[in-house]
């Protein structure tokens, strides 16, 4: 009879699911597996595997993972209309082509976000009237 021993296991087990349950609820960890490896590797529960193996626990644990990431997310902003307004351009004398009109932050709006950060990058750095120069 090792009822000591018995009562160290469930002790044990009680606990990992406490911790398991708290990992889950601080919406730092995606779902179980997250969760398993925290409790294995970085508090050193080497049993924890066999105790998050059983499905229910598996389904609990990502349902608490879920809802804590929610519960974190900030608020989606309102959508504001926002009115349409015409561009201002500036007359440029037909006589001279000498430099090209150079595009407005907002001609960038509609581009691929990779493109409109270059784009944006070229702009801000005074570099964009190179982009229109020709060797001569």
């Amino acid at each position: 009879m090792s009822t000591g021993h018995d009562d160290l296991d469930a002790w044990k087990r009680r606990r990992t699911v406490e911790l398991a349950f708290e990992l889950a609820d601080s919406g730092r960890y995606e779902d179980f597996t997250d969760v398993a490896y925290a409790l294995q590797f970085e508090r050193g529960m080497t049993t924890a595997q066999a105790l998050i193996d059983d499905p229910e626990m598996r389904r609990v644990l990502n349902r608490r993972c879920a809802d804590a990431r929610d519960k974190l997310a900030p608020p989606p902003a309102p959508e504001v209309p926002q009115e349409e307004t015409m561009p201002v351009v500036e007359a440029v004398p037909e006589s001279s082509n000498d430099h090209a009109q150079l595009p407005r932050a907002d001609d960038f709006a509609r581009t691929p976000s990779f493109m409109r950060r270059a784009l944006n990058f070229v702009w801000r750095s005074g570099n964009a009237g190179d982009l229109n120069s020709a060797a001569s």
